[in-house]
């Protein structure tokens, strides 16, 4: 099984990235600002020398569990690791334990709305353990991303199927610590109740755990902007946004940033993360990382 490596040494939380083919999207107490992949333009543009990359955008443990449909999401990079933005509408994934293949999923790319392609794999498995997946592109296997599977018990993050946890998020008229409650330019208008009170509301609710201004890779940057334009189509929905940090600029590092409330309640080892929730305050889905438009919109039509 591959080991992840950290892409940077952080304190407390951690989103592991591997340099062997895991890709860091953006990590709490954090790498803001560029990394390779802030050079993806889509366009490919390998030497030909070297093979191409499967690139998994998740962290490896501590997140995934069995017993219930699971996502994990995928991109591919060239052969000069820039991940590719013109992928195959869709892709067969080998879910594999022990080198023995368990499943084919065929996933559809995502590019709508966000400047690195994706494909969200969406799996279930029995039992905890050690897992891997690989896909075959232009004719080669590529080398497979290995992954833990937790037991439900040991993963404290709300998933699918369990309630929503209400939370006081930060308001323009209580920012309860918080400063700014935005720091998207200009801040977003996704502050004006609180979770809490759009829980209250008995519409279905999406609440985004993300942080704007700091997370600048071109894998997670446009969340928040992907989400502020289904707003208008769909105003049965309550929407509602939470910085990760309490005083991001208030420190000359990221990394010594105090950790806001709303990441800690929902046991967030990264960012950002998109709860959607049925209006009995039941989580529909949870995207992790990344989400395109395509993708969002298709789990917000299925909020109840």
């Amino acid at each position: 099984m591959d080991t992840p490596t950290p892409v940077c040494a952080l304190p407390r939380r951690t989103f592991l990235a591997g340099l062997a083919g895991v890709a860091g999207v953006t990590l709490i107490a954090a790498c803001g600002g560029d990394d390779a992949s802030d050079s993806a333009d889509g366009s490919g543009g390998s030497d030909g020398d070297l093979p191409a990359n499967l690139l998994a955008l998740f962290a490896p443990q501590g997140v995934l569990i069995s017993g219930t449909e699971q996502r994990a999401t995928f991109a591919i990079a060239d052969g000069d690791g820039v991940p590719i933005q013109d992928l195959p509408p869709e892709q067969d994934f080998s879910l594999r334990q022990d080198g023995e293949e368990l499943e084919v999923i065929t996933a559809t790319a995502q590019t709508e709305g966000i400047p690195t392609g994706y494909y969200p794999v969406w799996f279930t498995v029995d039992e905890p353990g050690n897992y891997e997946i690989t896909t075959t592109f232009e004719g080669d296997e590529l080398t497979p991303r290995a992954f833990f599977v937790s037991d439900p018990e040991d993963v404290s993050i709300p998933g699918p199927g369990e309630p929503m946890i209400p939370l006081d998020t930060p308001t323009p008229d209580d920012a309860r610590g918080v400063d700014p409650i935005c720091t998207s330019t200009p801040p977003c208008p996704l502050h004006d109740v609180t979770l809490t009170e759009a829980l209250d509301e008995g519409r279905p609710v999406a609440f985004l755990i993300a942080t704007p201004e700091f997370c600048q890779t071109a894998l997670c940057g446009p969340v928040l902007d992907v989400l502020l334009e289904e707003v208008a189509a769909h105003p049965d929905v309550s929407f509602v946004h939470a910085e990760v940090y309490a005083d991001p600029r208030a420190v000359d590092n990221i990394v010594d940033a105090t950790v806001a409330e709303a990441p800690l309640a929902y046991a967030l080892p990264f960012e950002p993360a998109l709860f959607l929730a049925n209006s009995d305050g039941t989580i529909s889905a949870r995207l992790d990382n990344l989400y395109g438009t395509e993708e969002l919109r298709a789990e917000l039509a299925e909020l109840t």
